[in-house]
């Protein structure tokens, strides 16, 4: 017999678990809330835990405009220590022994040289394609390729403390930074090894708030109150500017036809939110010259 499945809209705010990948944590929250259609935002390596959206339904179709914030990370690292993975979960391949010789000033002016913008190379060992491979599959096998640097930007790197060969950083950065080179590459720096040995994701700039839900917390839930849990479909959206509309120009953007609407906005922004005339949430738009509105996303009908 086949088990229907719910129609579950919203964004779950977990926080994942060490041990596991972000897909099967969203396989089991998917199963938990039997619901038709879930993604999740922002991949997570096993070691990691930390702030993982899960999105149903609807607010699946937000995920591309939340993938671009920045975040935020506590990582604990090993100092002259390398492994195979730029992690606690590799084998180590290079190891010093003793305690490494490096001042606080050092440690700090080695950190700030890496604020701003700067140049990174993704690791091996990485969900990031090339050619449709994914590197991690390549480095599973022995295979090593050249990557391209990619442009990241360190926002700020906070030195929470320092003690025998481990240090316990804040890192605020942009999209793309892999936190595991970027712990190697401030081992070298030092003129030395390294590797993550803890990493947590404390938070995700377009998020209000740092609150996250717990297996526990989700599993210990009666069936009827899971959906509590759940964020709005546009809670991610909120750094957008937004227009209410009339009736008429709701049929026309549920329609996916252009409407003039002029706004006051100081800029002209790319993206706006869309709401009805009961501030509903309906939709995405880009705002064009000429005061027209050209529907992006439509959520009015789901």
């Amino acid at each position: 017999m086949t088990i229907k499945k719910n129609n579950v809209h919203g964004i779950l705010l977990l926080d994942k678990p060490k041990g596991i990948t972000s897909n099967r944590a969203l396989q089991e929250i998917k199963n938990i809330y039997n619901a038709k259609k879930a993604g999740h935002c922002g991949t997570l390596d096993p070691l990691a835990t930390g702030l993982l959206p899960i999105c149903f339904g609807s607010a699946t179709k937000t995920v591309p405009y939340l993938m671009d914030s920045s975040k935020t990370y506590n990582v604990i690292a090993k100092l002259g220590e390398k492994t195979t993975t730029g992690d606690a979960d590799g084998e180590f391949i290079n190891v010093t022994d003793g305690e490494i010789k490096i001042t606080s000033d050092n440690l700090k002016t080695a950190l700030n040289s890496f604020l701003g913008i700067t140049q990174q190379i993704p690791p091996m060992h990485s969900a990031l394609k090339v050619n449709g491979n994914p590197l991690y599959k390549l480095a599973h096998k022995g295979i090593s390729i050249d990557r391209k640097p990619r442009k990241i930007t360190i926002h700020q790197i906070h030195l929470n403390s320092f003690s025998k060969n481990l240090i316990n950083l804040t890192v605020s950065c942009s999209k793309g930074t892999y936190i595991r080179t970027l712990i190697e590459d401030i081992a070298l720096k030092l003129k030395t090894h390294g590797h993550v040995k803890e990493l947590r994701r404390i938070s995700i700039d377009v998020f209000r708030t740092n609150k996250m839900i717990t297996f526990d917390e989700i599993l210990g839930c009666k069936k009827n109150k899971l959906t509590s849990y759940l964020k709005p479909i546009d809670y991610g959206l909120m750094h957008l500017p937004s227009i209410s509309i009339n009736h008429d120009d709701f049929i026309r953007f549920s329609n996916g036809q252009t409407f003039t609407y002029k706004t006051n906005f100081k800029e002209n922004p790319k993206i706006i939110r869309i709401y009805d005339s009961s501030e509903i949430f309906i939709g995405l738009a880009n705002q064009q010259k000429n005061d027209l509105i050209q529907p992006l996303k439509v959520f009015a009908n789901n």
